[in-house]
């Protein structure tokens, strides 16, 4: 269902900012045709999103297997917050393309499967990337309440629930 933008997809999303606000305003003109593009459009960016989260999944099982702690954490939940975003931004119409964004990580829409336990692990997800990103002191490690392997199974069990959650809501197919 999804198609590429005519543009660049960084220019698709300036110009419709929110896009179920922008197919709308275009449908109640009368021009439905171009309304549906627009949601398709949209839908690929967000499969693009989506293709970066699976890439950074794959990224955290190399790093694991080759006993990359920090990187395996990092890539973890990078690949929850890109499938994060790919849903927020199908299903809600925007996200914030600035880092403020990582803290709506976890703000999935309420139909999301398990949806309470998918934000708290989002969450601490999230703090095991910034103290495998940021803290360089010897008790750092221990401080990881979630193992490396824990935290690439959360991140594949996620990728998982959000291209059943949107194929199911959205028919998109990954």
């Amino acid at each position: 269902m999804a198609k590429v933008p005519p543009i660049d997809e960084r220019n698709f999303l300036k110009l419709t900012q929110n896009h179920s606000e922008f197919h709308h305003k275009i449908h109640v003109l009368g021009h439905e045709k171009a309304a549906s593009d627009v949601t398709e459009f949209a839908y690929h960016v967000g499969q693009c999103w989506l293709q970066l989260a699976c890439e950074h999944l794959q990224d955290a099982k190399a790093a694991m297997a080759s006993s990359l702690a920090r990187s395996a954490y990092s890539r973890s939940y990078y690949a929850v917050y890109n499938a994060s975003k790919s849903i927020r931004y199908i299903v809600n119409g925007s996200v914030s393309l600035k880092g403020d964004d990582h803290q709506k990580a976890s703000d999935l829409p309420d139909d999301f499967p398990e949806v309470d336990k998918w934000a708290l692990d989002i969450t601490s997800l999230r703090e095991h990337r910034l103290r495998a990103d940021y803290d360089n002191w010897g008790a750092t490690g221990s401080e990881h309440l979630l193992a490396v392997a824990e935290t690439v199974q959360l991140a594949e069990n996620f990728l998982s629930d959000a291209k059943q959650y949107l194929e199911f809501k959205c028919r998109i197919k990954s």
